[in-house]
């Protein structure tokens, strides 16, 4: 019997060495140099300010991704059941404009009165307010599939710009738009891009490749630049539409202390950055060793315990990347915070990619 033990032994510890080396994950992790965390300090000292949220309660529905406010004043926004609704800021009652069929995601009002969405399954889609649903967009202009529109913003020109955070780790694929999030961060190869559609000619451009999940896009209301979240590398980014650095990038804020999702220009200036965890310490710890990233990606449930613990966190920051405000609440108690948007009393309406409610930050 100690002989077949032992034999049992060294055949498990072959198969078990032959996994985690060599059974396929679908990711090709790349050697990256993640910037020092300098943690929550400078412009980013914690408060409670999130805490004191109330919360509008959107009765078992999830997600509250990006919100768009219509001419009617009521909030607009799509959940993880692929309903987009509208809610009365001064009721909370709210009830369903349309479903996608999807994960409708970023949101944004053309100057046409019908609601973008940036939907991760179908692509770029408008919704008119009576509910017709149509798809813009499903493939870029080199015929690829957009396979996770992210977020969407439309410039003075009329021109509609989105993300597509990842052209490799599509939702339908990997589980859904968290998982497929986290693997195109972890892999780090950089797949995400810009796009924009001209919705006079249809025309499909890609402005913006090589970016570590694509995030949130916010317009410039003079039409001089975008700004895009790359969550992968805790930055965001300014591309310029006009003048002597037109198609140029440039490093808007760098080494953010969370990953910054979704981006929306606030009425009292500036743009709302929702940072919608903190860093991961293992993300960073490992960003160099893209051979163990692949060994680690092969544990079962290592991705839940690498993620950080919740934290609260929104910030707005100027067109110089200056951080004018935060808001935070170190014990989360409003969690995967993604944005906000201002109401016309300057109310602060805060989504979140996972809770059922929307938060509300009184002025």
């Amino acid at each position: 019997m100690g002989k077949l033990v032992g034999f049992l032994v060294v055949l498990f510890l072959v198969f078990a060495g032959g996994y985690f080396l060599f059974w396929p994950t679908g990711l090709a992790p790349q050697a990256w140099v993640a910037p020092q965390d300098e943690g929550l300090t400078g412009d980013f000292v914690p408060n409670d300010l999130i805490a004191r949220a109330q919360k509008m309660e959107l009765s078992g529905r999830y997600g509250p991704e990006d919100i768009a406010i219509g001419v009617d004043g009521w909030l607009y926004t799509g959940v993880s059941d692929g309903s987009v609704i509208r809610v009365d800021p001064a009721t909370g009652d709210f009830d369903i404009l349309a479903i996608t069929g999807g994960r409708p995601l970023g949101v944004e009002f053309d100057a046409g009165g019908n609601l973008l969405v940036a939907d991760a399954y179908k692509g770029l889609v408008s919704i008119a307010m009576d509910g017709t649903v149509t798809i813009l967009a499903d493939q870029a202009g080199d015929g690829s599939i957009i396979g996770y529109a992210d977020d969407v913003d439309v410039t003075p020109d009329g021109r509609i710009w989105f993300s597509d955070a990842s052209t490799k780790f599509f939702p339908g694929d990997w589980g859904g738009t968290l998982e497929a999030s986290v693997a195109e961060i972890w892999e780090h190869a950089g797949t995400g891009r810009i796009l924009s559609y001209d919705p006079e000619t249809g025309e499909m451009e890609t402005h913006m490749t090589g970016l570590v999940f694509a995030n949130g896009v916010a317009a410039d209301p003079a039409g001089q630049f975008i700004l895009v979240s790359e969550t992968g590398k805790y930055r965001v980014l300014k591309y310029w539409l006009a003048g002597p650095e037109k198609g140029k990038t440039e490093v808007l804020v760098d080494n953010l202390p969370g990953f910054p999702d979704n981006i929306n220009p606030d009425s009292a200036g500036g743009y709302f950055v929702g940072l919608v965890t903190p860093r991961s310490a293992d993300v960073d710890a490992f960003a160099e060793k893209p051979l163990l990233r692949n060994i680690l990606w092969r544990i079962p449930g290592f991705e839940d315990a690498a993620a950080p613990p919740p934290y609260s966190h929104l910030i707005r920051i100027d067109a110089n990347g200056n951080v004018l405000e935060t808001w935070q609440d170190p014990a989360g108690s409003y969690t995967d915070i993604t944005g906000a948007v201002r109401g016309a009393d300057g109310s602060i309406y805060v989504s979140s990619l996972q809770e059922g409610s929307i938060a509300h930050i009184s002025p």
